[in-house]
């Protein structure tokens, strides 16, 4: 079940809004086990469950990686084959370097899936 923007706005934007309110409280819930758990809180499942969150109701494929070819502007995203193997890697680069960065957001974003 899904609702379109072009055929409700007001209850599309309703349950966008209500879907972003869930998705701060469950992103809430995984910094507090990151927290407590370290690197192994951080996997593709906690991305897929947050994205699933954000989009429910107004997308049918949230909470998975995609599996087409995507255009944004001039941007060329990497090929939807190679998605998965991209996020592994970039949460393994992530869980890898957990207690090493002293600043865990400042991952240097020089990778395909970054670049233009």
């Amino acid at each position: 079940m899904f609702v379109l923007e072009q055929e409700d706005q007001e209850l599309y934007d309703r349950i966008q809004e209500q879907n972003l309110n869930r998705q701060y409280e469950l992103l809430t819930n995984c910094i507090e086990i990151g927290l407590k758990k370290g690197p192994i809180a951080f996997d593709k499942y906690m991305l897929w469950a947050l994205n699933h969150v954000a989009v429910a109701n107004i997308s049918q494929f949230g909470g998975r990686f995609r599996e087409e070819p995507i255009y944004v502007g001039d941007h060329k995203p990497p090929h939807f084959k190679e998605v998965a193997d991209w996020m592994d890697r970039f949460i393994s680069t992530v869980q890898e370097n957990w207690f090493i960065w002293t600043r865990p957001l400042a991952i240097k974003l020089d990778s395909p899936i970054y670049r233009g």
